[in-house]
């Protein structure tokens, strides 16, 4: 089976890396935004719509953590994340347009976060983490795969 076979996949696998990186963009921004406007305040308010208790443990902790955040702490968590953004960004339009160095970057990168992924399912275990690994997992070994049949030709 020569890589150029399933291309459909690469692509799936692409626009998974772009809705990941729009998602991590989104979350920014909206984190941005809360910030600069009374982040306790509209955490209640969201909290009141939602019909979830202000006085909830959740909620409390936070609250806490916004009102505990610096600028510097902010700036750090953002830029991280926009970086983070951008190499899915880089992954998907690479992965779309099936280049080889694509599937490497994306085999070392996810290869690279799946013990912590797999520490945080450990830690405290749910449906979505166990999903995002496996299907991370999935990835890693479908592109290893590819890139092994690449070198071979």
């Amino acid at each position: 089976m020569a890589p150029t076979t399933h291309p459909e996949l690469l692509r799936l696998i692409a626009a998974f890396k772009l809705l990941k990186a729009l998602v991590l963009v989104a979350v920014v921004a909206a984190g941005l935004h809360l910030l600069r406007h009374q982040p306790a305040q509209t955490v209640l308010q969201w909290a009141l719509r939602l019909h979830v208790d202000p006085g909830n443990s959740s909620v409390r902790t936070l609250v806490a953590k916004l009102l505990s955040v610096n600028e510097q702490q902010v700036v750090l968590l953002a830029s991280g994340t926009l970086l983070y953004a951008l190499l899915f960004t880089i992954e998907g339009v690479g992965l779309w347009l099936a280049r080889a160095w694509a599937e490497d970057l994306t085999i070392l990168s996810t290869a690279g976060f799946l013990p912590v992924e797999l520490y945080e399912l450990i830690k405290q275990s749910s449906i979505t983490k166990g999903v995002v690994l496996l299907l991370n997992v999935t990835i890693v070994l479908y592109l290893a795969v590819r890139a092994r049949q690449r070198r071979r030709e």
